[in-house]
């Protein structure tokens, strides 16, 4: 794992990192029947949530930031949705019901997106986190965020998504993660 220069700044990156280990080691051995498991008919299955965690990772680091291969950032890409009025630049693999994907390819997914922010982490000094970055938004106005909201962000919407595939497992007898 890279060092930032920080012990501070370590000890997130080293949690987030422990974090996704704890749910990749109760994902990977899911089967597919598994992995569709929802809480109510109407929200999001076990690989819905994970594959949007994933994907979320790129929106954020090569969309926002302007970090990371584009080849990362389009393996999350659709070619269609099931989501009605949602555009394709808008879509990620959880929007997509027609394709649902095994725990293999979740498990992938994170691991090549963390490798991708590692790389970020190994070049960017505490000062550098400090940079911000804006886009227009398709209402109105701008969003300016920094690279440190950003990867703060992305932490609290992990722990959010993680408890619910936790609560998803653990209500139906699977070993959930213990996070």
């Amino acid at each position: 794992m890279p060092k930032l220069a920080t012990p501070a700044l370590q000890t997130f990156i080293d949690g987030w990192e422990n974090y996704q280990q704890l749910l990749l080691t109760a994902l990977s051995p899911l089967t597919d029947e598994q992995m569709a498991l929802k809480p109510a008919p109407h929200q999001w299955a076990v690989w819905q949530i994970a594959s949007h965690m994933a994907g979320a990772r790129m929106f954020w680091f090569h969309d926002f930031l302007k970090e990371c291969d584009p080849a990362l950032r389009d393996h999350f890409r659709v070619a269609q949705t099931t989501v009605p009025g949602l555009s394709l630049i808008d879509a990620g693999w959880e929007d997509d019901e027609r394709r649902p994907r095994t725990a293999a390819e979740v498990v992938d997914a994170f691991e090549r997106t963390w490798a991708a922010i590692s790389g970020c982490f190994a070049r960017w000094t505490p000062a550098d986190l400090k940079v911000t970055y804006s886009r227009k938004l398709r209402t109105a106005g701008e969003q300016v965020r920094s690279r440190e909201w950003v990867i703060w962000h992305l932490i609290e919407h992990e722990l959010h998504h993680g408890g619910e595939i936790s609560n998803i497992l653990g209500s139906n007898g699977m070993a959930a993660p213990d996070l």
